[in-house]
């Protein structure tokens, strides 16, 4: 029988406002490689390396307090007990947003701070023991730069992913409707860049979860907070790794919490992503074994194992395929290729 075994699955921008221009000649994955070619025979498949790039909310209200101490500052120290074990096993990079000063900046860097390397984990504790929250919170303009970065790095070789990690609604829409819009922040006049710009943002991380980048969702809320539930539950779903039940979004409300959900995430980041070194022209051709027991081919990408990046060898393991490798890590992973 068959395992059905769940798991789900550069161009840069300049940005002031809601103001996109992209940068002159970039494309997604543009490279001249050729695809992996078909060699018969059974192989053991490799785990990809994770490149995950960590888009931090550094808005003016990750000042607020969480549990003695300011919420960026409880992110900076979850972040340095979860990171330092995987510095070397791990590329990590950093985008910390806005990047401008004022309350009301909506201000993207049209470059990451830190780009992905192995290494890392250091020189992202330090930036952001640097920095003081200040600004808006550009989230869906962030997610495209984060996503444009982490798609630079070839798939032939990793897996990719991006961590949101946020305390607040997403805004700095310019071309929302502020006589219509759900206002954030509270008081005072209510101005289109202070729309609640849902929508936008999830459409932007969908579109990354379409590229093979997918999205863990990080919300950072004190007890009781429910305002953004719906919202961070649209932007876990459309990040393709939601959590399982209601909440969606790896909600977090005390530094224990936070700790957790890293370490979580950082455990899943890639997990069920593998890279074969042959790979036929017709799929019925491979067979996937995982520790003895055949895996079922699902090109839906539900159930089994699919391409997610098929010219570069890269397959996915989803649903109880991805929870049978997580649970079984010294598992040998086989594929047996017939080429014609």
């Amino acid at each position: 029988m068959a395992l059905a075994l769940a798991c789900g699955r550069s161009d840069i921008y300049r940005y002031r406002d809601a103001g996109v221009v992209p940068d002159a000649g970039a494309a997604p994955d543009a490279g001249t490689d050729a695809g992996v070619p078909c060699t018969p025979g059974t192989l053991t498949l490799n785990r990809a390396v994770p490149v995950v790039m960590f888009v931090l909310d550094r808005s003016a209200s990750m000042r607020e307090s969480f549990g003695g101490r300011s919420r960026w500052s409880a992110l900076t120290e979850g972040l340095a007990k979860a990171l330092p074990a995987v510095d070397q096993s791990i590329a990590i990079g950093a985008l910390e947003f806005p990047g401008g000063g004022s309350f009301d900046a909506c201000l993207v860097n049209p470059m990451v701070q830190l780009a992905p390397t192995r290494g890392n984990v250091t020189p992202l504790l330090t930036l952001m023991r640097n920095t003081q929250p200040n600004g808006a919170t550009p989230t869906a303009l962030a997610i495209d730069v984060g996503g444009s970065a982490v798609r630079t790095a070839r798939a032939a070789g990793s897996a990719r992913a991006l961590v949101l990690a946020t305390d607040g609604a997403p805004d700095c829409n310019s071309e929302l409707d502020p006589r219509r819009c759900t206002c954030v922040g509270g008081g005072g006049l209510c101005t289109a860049t202070r729309c609640l710009d849902d929508e936008r943002t999830v459409s932007h991380i969908a579109a990354q979860t379409d590229a093979g980048i997918p999205t863990y969702v990080i919300g950072i809320q004190n007890a009781g907070e429910t305002a953004l539930v719906r919202t961070l539950n649209a932007m876990a779903v459309a990040g393709g790794r939601p959590r399982p039940g209601t909440q969606r979004y790896y909600g977090v409300s005390s530094q224990d919490e936070l700790d957790t959900a890293l370490v979580a995430i950082r455990g899943q980041v890639g997990a069920c992503v593998y890279l074969s070194t042959s790979v036929p022209e017709d799929d019925s051709k491979i067979e996937i074994d995982v520790a003895g027991q055949p895996v079922s081919f699902d090109p839906t990408g539900a159930e089994g194992w699919s391409w997610s990046d098929r010219r570069n060898g890269e397959l996915e393991f989803h649903g109880k395929a991805c929870e049978a490798v997580i649970s079984a890590a010294s598992a040998v992973i086989t594929a047996n290729v017939q080429c014609e």
